[in-house]
């Protein structure tokens, strides 16, 4: 497995102020990031990933993204978690995204890939399909498929869930706008999913029931976490603690989480949780998880 990062734009990211996207209460139009820690940041992220156990690719920022004219910017492009949903096989498929903006980023997104030999698919038109890559968590040792249900409609879920030929696929309604703002599996070093770590307040009842479930049928613990090492509340950005990239063995995250709870399971589990500062990231609602992607 690689794991993909897009280095930062040529211009500031997002220097004239970030734009405001529905359902996403951690963007407010017109913050300005700390360019200095920006930096700093993507930098750590590539020297973290650089020494672990697994391939890392970094690409380059598309230079059509990064105008200078301030409404044509498309600085979003670095999280590339959002613009694919990768098997880690053989396949990956291009989003598509209900915020119609960034649709343009999954598209040069794919001709990127496909200029490095990797096949790409396509949900067709027709499906009326919503997918965005921070709506999923693709576990391919257990082959699970978790999918939010705010940005994706459960057609999109059910189409990438057939493409990949998942064992079980379960969807989480949320008014949230990325699963992974409040959700993440831990593998273990068999590359079994051990356990989901999520704020159950920032799903549906039902979602709850049906995640509880599904923990029992797949035998996995559920550790109830606080908005705080979520994507927060109206009043307060959370940590974003939760925005992990989960790998076996390794749960790499933006933040230790408040809650001792994960820790102690964690420990018990033998999964090594690390964490890399994204605190500039997460003001345009991003994470570990958002800013890193699966290839083959």
């Amino acid at each position: 497995m690689k794991i993909l990062v897009s280095q930062l734009p040529k211009n500031k990211w997002w220097g004239h102020g970030t734009p405001s996207y529905k359902n996403n209460p951690a963007m407010k139009e017109g913050l300005i990031p700390d360019q200095e820690l920006v930096e700093i940041e993507m930098y750590l992220i590539s020297k973290l990933f650089n020494r672990l156990p697994f391939e890392f690719t970094e690409i380059n920022f598309p230079k059509y993204l990064d105008r200078q004219n301030k409404v044509e910017r498309k600085h979003d492009f670095v999280f590339v978690r959002d613009l694919f949903i990768s098997d880690q096989k053989s396949k990956i498929i291009i989003s598509s995204f209900s915020e119609k903006e960034r649709q343009i980023e999954s598209d040069i997104m794919q001709e990127m890939l496909e200029s490095m030999n990797y096949n790409t698919l396509r949900i067709p038109e027709k499906n009326n399909a919503n997918t965005e890559g921070g709506e999923f968590y693709y576990c391919k040792g257990s082959n699970l498929l978790f999918s939010g249900c705010c940005r994706n409609n459960k057609t999109g879920a059910e189409w990438i869930a057939q493409e990949f030929d998942v064992k079980d696929l379960l969807v989480l309604q949320s008014d949230i706008f990325h699963l992974d703002t409040f959700f993440t599996p831990v593998i273990n070093i068999s590359d079994h999913v051990v356990a989901v770590i999520t704020c159950l307040d920032l799903m549906s009842v039902n979602s709850q029931i049906e995640l509880k479930s599904f923990s029992i049928k797949h035998d996995f613990e559920i550790i109830n976490i606080d908005h705080s090492d979520s994507i927060g509340n109206e009043n307060e950005l959370g940590d974003f603690s939760v925005n992990c990239e989960p790998l076996p063995g390794y749960l790499i995250g933006p933040a230790r989480f408040r809650s001792s709870r994960v820790n102690t399971a964690l420990k018990k589990l033998k999964v090594k949780h690390i964490t890399i500062p994204t605190t500039q990231f997460r003001i345009s609602g991003g994470g570990v998880h958002c800013l890193t992607n699966e290839l083959y």
